[in-house]
C-alpha cells in the first residue's frame, strides 16, 4: 500500500478534523458480480452501509493468516520510517487509538481504552483551549501496567517538536499543547492547549498509544522512542500480543496472539499471523492455494481477474482516501538544493514545471487503473480528495491531465535550458543529470508509472533511471545511499482529518527532521495557511487556506498528484467481520471482531 498520514502522520503524514466526512468510497451499492469463483463488487460513490458489510456471529478461536505487502522493518508506527500502511496493520492490535476512524470515515470513540466523552473546554480570548480523558479503571497493558496519563504524556513529549532528537512523523496537534497532566491515579488525562493555539482536530491526537513504562527502561524520550521503533512490542494494550518468539528472522512473519490481558471484550480469534508478500502477483496464489486467508494488494487488472477466479473468496473494490503521487527531492541540486531559497530558482522551478506538464497522467490511469476500475479519475488536489468539503481542481492550469510536451518544452526554452529534446543543459551550461526514480518492488503500476514518466522525460532531454525500493520508509527518509531517490512513487493513506493532516507533509521541514515533508518542500505562505487550517474554527476559512496552499504546491512542483486510489480487499468467505476501511488504519481497524463464521 502505501505510506500512512495519521494525526501524525500517514501516518502519517497527516491528519485530523472533528468532523466526519463523506467521501467518494464505496458501498454495498455499485455493480456486483459472482461468477464460478469469487463474488464481489466494484462499488461506487456512497458509503452508505459501508460499515456493516460482512458482518455475522463469529465463533471463538479459530487463527487465520493476513496479508502484508512488506516486511515490518520499523516498529514504532509514529517515527518517519515507521509511518507506514503495513506495518500499522499489525499494530492496530496492540497500541490503541482513543478514536478509532471506521470505514466510512466517521469517528468511533474506543470505549475499551477511555471512559466516556472527552470533555471539551474550548478557548476564549481568555483561556486555551482544554480536553479531559477518562481512561477506564481497568485498562492496562498485558504485563499488568495500568494505562494512565503518563502515556498520553510520553506521546506528548515525543511529538511536540520540542527534542530535535526524537524521529517523530508529525509534531501537529502535539506542538500545540501546553501540558498534559494526570491525576485521579493517572486516570485522568488533562490537556492544555497555548493559549493562541487551539487546535481544531483535536479527535486526531492520542493514536497508537505507547507504553511509557517500557520507554523509561531504555533512556531518555529521544533514545526510547528509537529503540520501540527497533524492536517488536513486548506488550500490548490492544486485544492482540505478539507471541513470544513470535517475529521470523527474516521479519515475514509475525504471529500475534489474543491479549489474554485485555480489559475490553475479547478478541474472537485465538492468533492471527501477519505474512509478507512483497510481489502483490503472488498474492492471489498464495490466497488461492490458502496459505494466507485474506489479502490487501493494490489492485491491477491482471490480479483483480485472478481473484475473480478463486472459488471461496470474496472481494470489494472501493474508492477511499488512498491516493497516488510522485514526488521530487528538493535537495537535489538541479531541482532545488540544501538551502531553502534554492527551490525558488527560476531555471529550477521552470525544470520542475516543466517535467510535470509533460507528463499524461491520463494516459498512465487508462493503462492501468481504468482497466478494472471505471470510475477511477485524475486527482487535482492534495489537500482532500473528491467527495471530501473543499475539494477544488488545483492542478490542471499548470498540469493538464493529458499532458502537454509543447508546452513543457517552451518552459525550458523560455528558462533558458539548451539540449531541450536531445541532452537537457542548465541555463549555466551544466548538464541535467540522470534522476533515480523509484518505486516499491512487487507494486506493478507504480513500476508502469515510473516506466512511462522515464520514457516522457526522454522526450525533454532528460534521462530517468528506474529503480525499485525494498524498503519505502528507508527510501524517503533516504537512510543510505542503497535507498537515495530524486523522484519517487507512493501512496499517501489519508484519515478522516485533512485540516491537520497535510501540515506535517508541506510545511518546511528541519533539516535531518522532515516529518512527513521527504522532499524537504519549503514555502513560508503554505506554513502559514497550513497553521491557520489547524486553529481556525470557520470550516470554510479553513478549507481555504487548504486551497490555497494546494493551489501553492501546484505552482512549486513539488509534488504531482495522480489518482485517487482504488483500494481491493480479498478473503475467504468463511470469515467474518472482515472488512474495507480505506482510511490510513484499513482493515485491522477491528481486529477483534474478525472470526470464522458460525
Amino acid at each position: 500500500m502505501g505510506v500512512s498520514r495519521r494525526t501524525l502522520a500517514l501516518q502519517t503524514g497527516a491528519i485530523a478534523a472533528a468532523v466526519a466526512l463523506a467521501g467518494s468510497a464505496c458501498s454495498s451499492g455499485g455493480s456486483s458480480g459472482k461468477s464460478s469463483g469469487s463474488s464481489g463488487s466494484v462499488q461506487g460513490s456512497s458509503t452508505a452501509g459501508r460499515n456493516t458489510v460482512n458482518s455475522a456471529t463469529v465463533k471463538q478461536g479459530g487463527k487465520i493468516t493476513w496479508t502484508i505487502e512488506k516486511t515490518v522493518q520499523a516498529w514504532n508506527p509514529l517515527t518517519s520510517a515507521g509511518n507506514t500502511f503495513d506495518y500499522a496493520q499489525v499494530t492496530n492490535g496492540i497500541y490503541p487509538d482513543v478514536y478509532v476512524p471506521q470505514p466510512d470515515y466517521s469517528l468511533v470513540l474506543n470505549t475499551d481504552l477511555v471512559n466516556g466523552d472527552p470533555v471539551v473546554t474550548n478557548a476564549t480570548a481568555s483561556t486555551p483551549q482544554k480536553i479531559v480523558y477518562t481512561i477506564q479503571p481497568n485498562a492496562k497493558w498485558s504485563d499488568g501496567t495500568p494505562v494512565s496519563a503518563d502515556d498520553f504524556i510520553y506521546l506528548w513529549q515525543a511529538q511536540n517538536g520540542s527534542n530535535p532528537n526524537v524521529d517523530a512523523a508529525s509534531t501537529t496537534g502535539y506542538s500545540a499543547i501546553a501540558s498534559v497532566v494526570g491525576s485521579n491515579n493517572g486516570k485522568t488525562v488533562t490537556v492544555t492547549f497555548k493559549q493562541d493555539q487551539p487546535f481544531s482536530d483535536w479527535k486526531s491526537l492520542f493514536t497508537s498509544l505507547l507504553p511509557s513504562h517500557i520507554a523509561k527502561q531504555h533512556g531518555d524520550v529521544a533514545a526510547s522512542f528509537t529503540w520501540l521503533d527497533a524492536n517488536p512490542p513486548t506488550v500490548s494494550a490492544g486485544p492482540f500480543v505478539i507471541a513470544p518468539g513470535g517475529v521470523s528472522a527474516d521479519k515475514s512473519l509475525i504471529k500475534t496472539i489474543r491479549n489474554a490481558q485485555y480489559y475490553g471484550k475479547a478478541a474472537a480469534l485465538d492468533e492471527v499471523d501477519f505474512r509478507a508478500i512483497t510481489d502483490s502477483a503472488q498474492e492471489p496464489t498464495a490466497l488461492a492455494n490458502g496459505e494466507v486467508d485474506g489479502i490487501y494488494p493494490q489492485p491491477q487488472l491482471d490480479l483483480v481477474n485472478r481473484v475473480k477466479s478463486i472459488n471461496g473468496v470474496d472481494y470489494h473494490i472501493n474508492q477511499g482516501l488512498v491516493w497516488e503521487h510522485i514526488d521530487l527531492n528538493l535537495r537535489n541540486s538541479a531541482f532545488g538544493g540544501p538551502k531553502d531559497p534554492d527551490q525558488t530558482a527560476p531555471a529550477k522551478v521552470a525544470l520542475r514545471q516543466a517535467m510535470f506538464t509533460a507528463f499524461d497522467r491520463l494516459g498512465l490511469l487508462n493503462r492501468t487503473v481504468k482497466q478494472f476500475d471505471s470510475q477511477a479519475a485524475v486527482l487535482n488536489n492534495r489537500m482532500v480528495v473528491p467527495g471530501q468539503p473543499g475539494y477544488q481542481d488545483n492542478v490542471t492550469q499548470y498540469y493538464p491531465p493529458s499532458g502537454d510536451l509543447n508546452k513543457a518544452k517552451q518552459l525550458l526554452t523560455s528558462a533558458g535550458y539548451t539540449g531541450v529534446g536531445t541532452a537537457l543543459v542548465d541555463p549555466t551550461g551544466k548538464p541535467v543529470p540522470p534522476f533515480v526514480m523509484r518505486y516499491t518492488v512487487g507494486n506493478a503500476i507504480r513500476q508502469d508509472t515510473c516506466n512511462l514518466f522515464a520514457q516522457t522525460m526522454k522526450q525533454l532531454g532528460i534521462t530517468v533511471n528506474v529503480a525499485s525500493t525494498d524498503n519505502l520508509g528507508k527510501t524517503l527518509t533516504q537512510a543510505d545511499a542503497q535507498h537515495a531517490y530524486d523522484i519517487v512513487v507512493f501512496a499517501w493513506v489519508d484519515t478522516p482529518f485533512p485540516n491537520s493532516a497535510n501540515q506535517p507533509i508541506y510545511t518546511t521541514a528541519v533539516q535531518g527532521t522532515p516529518m512527513s515533508n521527504y522532499g524537504y518542500y519549503s514555502n513560508a505562505n503554505v506554513d502559514k495557511w497550513l497553521a491557520d487550517a489547524t486553529v481556525n474554527s470557520d470550516e470554510k476559512a479553513r478549507e481555504n487556506d487548504l486551497n490555497q496552499a494546494d493551489a501553492q504546491v501546484t505552482k512549486d512542483a513539488y509534488t504531482l498528484p495522480l489518482y485517487q486510489k482504488p483500494t481491493m480487499i480479498a478473503y475467504k468467505n468463511n470469515l467474518g467481520n472482515v472488512r474495507d476501511n480505506p482510511t490510513q488504519i484499513g482493515p485491522t481497524y477491528n481486529i477483534q471482531q474478525w472470526g470464522i463464521k458460525s
